[in-house]
């Protein structure tokens, strides 16, 4: 198996300078810091994924910055490489080498990977080439650690170093199932955590990579959360799987296919989905024309969504103008449960600008407003409807924790 998967994984070599002080001018002048060009060398891995091309997929942290790079080949040969597409969210990119002669690997199905299923790594830790170690798959659909949205990785205990980055997470047929890219250390090499980034990921964003240069990510409009056993407790759910709709944006396309704050997110196209984070990556990766079938539980009825996903258009889903009051803040819908097990309705405060009017009032990032002016603010929409009323000022009652207080919100 290894002698028909080995000649698809490259060693990548990249080329790149930053910038140090240096210390002889330092000292001629007054020891000011003058910063000098140094050139440096990067080491990763990447596996071949079409032969005929030329295409190889890597991470996209190991080729950044980069001035030259270079790809040797199992059998010594060594090409300059361009790069096609990459993302920086998902840390994945494609290259492409101009040879003959190269091995693609397969690509296996991530999705029936099963904890304890034997897996192999291949790569070039600390520069060694056609390095091969084995594992078991330690656990799926890991949220941590987390490189910008992407929040979904495969767990292994197959020993990764540094220099394994980029490099082939195969299963016993000798398939692509993951592409290795971070490991959890004390120090600067392996302790037994080791992540991979799903090969159906991995298919899914170098396709669009190799056919766009980029990856083209659509947005339903919706804020999610995963199910913890309190709320399906409180929601009288039999199972705490799938991803419970907690805002539905206005004007966006969940709104116009008709899903409803409290809906959960059961499966996406047959695909069961288990987390908040899953159905964010399998939603955000839809391609345009994409037609999408979900599955949803409502009041514990199960109706299917269908719909065709477009590319995301900010415009849609953002207010025609500016809010007042509530400039500078960004708004979360909640539907939390307190300590006593009764449900907190409101509005949560999930990032707040230092000089907005909400922050000078004491407004808080964790806040949960309750209600403006005296009236109940369950959701965005109804907060917004009243400062649509023209007040002269914002009286809002907020949960800080097991706290109750009063702000007072002026514009300027």
């Amino acid at each position: 198996m290894l002698n028909r998967t080995t000649p698809s994984i490259v060693n990548i070599i990249v080329e790149k300078f930053i910038l140090q002080p240096s210390g002889a001018l330092r000292r001629l002048e007054n020891k000011q810091n003058f910063l000098v060009p140094k050139k440096v060398l990067g080491v990763g891995s990447g596996v071949i994924i079409d032969a005929q091309k030329g295409y190889i997929i890597t991470n996209t942290h190991v080729i950044k910055d980069q001035k030259l790079m270079l790809v040797t080949l199992k059998d010594g040969r060594r090409y300059r490489a361009k790069i096609i597409g990459k993302n920086k969210g998902f840390d994945l990119s494609v290259i492409q080498i101009k040879a003959k002669h190269l091995t693609e690997i397969p690509f296996g199905n991530s999705d029936q990977l099963k904890v304890g299923d034997f897996v192999v790594a291949i790569g070039s830790p600390f520069g060694l080439t056609q390095t091969v170690t084995y594992g078991i798959i330690s656990a799926l659909n890991r949220q941590e650690p987390r490189i910008d949205n992407f929040q979904n990785f495969i767990q292994t205990d197959a020993p990764i170093n540094p220099g394994n980055s980029g490099g082939a997470l195969i299963d016993l047929q000798g398939r692509l199932v993951g592409i290795n890219t971070a490991i959890v250390t004390t120090s600067s090499g392996n302790i037994g955590i080791g992540f991979a980034i799903p090969s159906n990921m991995v298919k899914n964003v170098s396709e669009q990579l190799i056919k766009y240069g980029k990856v083209e990510r659509s947005t339903l409009g919706i804020s999610v959360q995963n199910i913890t056993p309190e709320l399906a407790h409180a929601l009288n759910l039999k199972h705490s799987t799938g991803a419970l709709v907690t805002q539905v944006v206005s004007g966006s396309p969940a709104e116009r296919i008709g899903l409803q704050i409290q809906d959960i997110v059961k499966s996406v196209n047959r695909g069961i989905i288990c987390t908040s984070e899953q159905l964010r990556n399998v939603l955000g990766l839809a391609r345009p024309g994409t037609a999408v079938h979900l599955v949803v539980l409502r009041n514990k009825d199960r109706k299917i969504v269908k719909f065709t996903v477009t590319m995301a258009n900010p415009k849609d889903i953002l207010p025609k103008r500016p809010i007042p009051f509530l400039g500078g803040i960004r708004l979360q819908q909640l539907n939390d449960l307190e300590p006593n097990s009764t449900f907190l309705k409101g509005v949560l405060v999930s990032a707040i600008n230092d000089d907005s009017d909400g922050s000078l009032s004491g407004l808080r990032i964790g806040d949960v407003i309750l209600s403006a002016n005296g009236q109940e603010t369950p959701t965005i929409n109804k907060l917004i409807e009243i400062i649509e009323q023209k007040p002269k000022q914002l009286l809002l009652k907020v949960a800080r924790g097991s706290e109750r207080l009063f702000l007072v919100i002026q514009t300027k």
